[in-house]
């Protein structure tokens, strides 16, 4: 890192490994490089249309009481220059020069706001900023993005692809932010471990925190299409972040949509992000980036196109579910101090989905109930708005 940098941005990837690196950060926000140098970690946090800028212990007790484990910054429309995030973005900066410190600032969908930024920068002067970007592989990005967000607005991957804006297009995003005067673009494979690689460029010792956003089963993912209480929306991920904070994985396959008429139509995509990455990235960072030879290669592809997508209501995998959120409710009962609830029968294999999802609602709702009392005890008071919209969702877990 250039003694002389004010300002650090992770701009993404989205299913980059973000959630990881925020998450890490956000327990660990203040940092000294081998150097000396005092690193940062900062968060923007709006309510009621008021922002504040989080720092130190202010920034952690936060990301203890989110149910996703992580603050971050807030992303802005395309055009939007009057975006309270330049504001804040302002203030940090003026704050690390003033203190002695560089700031970090996260957003995963930075990535793709390059030429606002640009116009941004240059109101400031351009001062020395590093941006960050930790990617992988199209194909691969596409399937796990379909899974995240796709899915629950168009459950057919074809009509996805089809509306005519494939959000893969990070190469030629990142070489935009390439041509911004005194930026470092610092680029890096997003496997398997993008806090060590974090840690390495600025010469860092963070811990890794937890596992954030990993994929979610197959049979996970039937039951929230289901059962849309629990998740809304392809952008209301909470459930699964509680999901995933207190039970064991789930055996069996990850989630797979990708056929290979899709491989083909992406073609093109790779080959054009690829050149755009040839064009700006370092020796040693495209090594690392195409270590990963699904950028060059179809060939680990094969295995699962020729198994096709995910059933998402494989039985077996259903059954693995239970148990792992048996498991996670047991612990998330211990941890806040409160009995295990009484526990539904699992259904016969031939039972209908219906009766398999009438055992999992009560068990998802109660590990949401526990996992939000260990919250409230690490200080409440800011998730009294979460409980009460909890009590309208669930009202029998509270009474009603």
């Amino acid at each position: 890192m250039a003694d002389d940098c004010e300002l650090i941005l992770h701009v993404g990837l989205p299913k980059g490994g973000s959630s990881a690196l925020q998450t890490a950060l956000s327990m660990t926000p203040d940092l000294t490089s081998a150097s000396g140098r005092q690193l940062r970690y900062t968060a923007l946090r709006q309510r009621g249309g008021l922002t504040s800028i989080r720092y130190g212990e202010d920034l952690s007790r936060d990301a203890r009481r989110s149910p996703y484990g992580y603050v971050s910054w807030p992303n802005m429309k395309a055009g939007d220059a009057a975006s309270p995030v330049f504001e804040a973005l302002g203030k940090v900066m003026a704050a690390g020069r003033e203190g002695g410190f560089v700031p970090i600032a996260s957003c995963e969908g930075w990535v793709s706001r390059p030429h606002i930024f640009a116009k941004q920068l240059q109101m400031w002067g351009n001062p020395r900023v590093e941006v960050v970007a930790f990617l992988r592989p199209p194909l691969d990005w596409v399937n796990a993005a379909y899974w995240q967000w796709g899915i629950w607005h168009q459950p057919d991957l074809d009509l996805w692809l089809k509306r005519g804006n494939l959000p893969y297009e990070f190469g030629p995003a990142l070489e935009h932010w390439s041509k911004i005067p005194n930026l470092r673009l610092r680029l890096g494979n997003a496997r398997p471990d993008v806090v060590a690689k974090f840690s390495e460029f600025y010469e860092i010792n963070l811990p890794n925190a937890s596992s954030s956003n990993t994929s979610s089963p197959p049979a996970l993912i039937g039951f929230l299409l289901r059962n849309r209480q629990f998740r809304s929306s392809g952008h209301d991920a909470s459930t699964e972040f509680v999901f995933q904070r207190w039970c064991p994985p789930v055996g069996g396959r990850k989630p797979w949509a990708i056929r290979v008429r899709h491989v083909w139509q992406l073609r093109p995509t790779v080959q054009r992000n690829r050149a755009a990455l040839r064009r700006i990235a370092s020796e040693a960072e495209l090594a690392d980036i195409f270590s990963d030879t699904r950028w060059t290669d179809e060939k680990p592809y094969h295995a699962a196109l020729r198994e096709g997508g995910s059933a998402l209501d494989d039985r077996t995998e259903m059954a693995g579910l239970r148990e792992a959120l048996l498991e996670g409710l047991r612990q998330a009962c211990a941890a806040g101090g409160g009995a295990m609830p009484e526990v539904p029968d699992c259904p016969a294999e031939s039972s209908s989905t219906r009766e398999w999802d009438d055992m999992f609602c009560p068990l998802m709702e109660a590990l949401l109930r526990a996992d939000l009392a260990v919250r409230e005890a690490q200080g409440g008071r800011e998730l009294r708005g979460l409980k009460a919209r909890m009590m309208r969702s669930f009202p029998k877990l509270f009474g009603g």
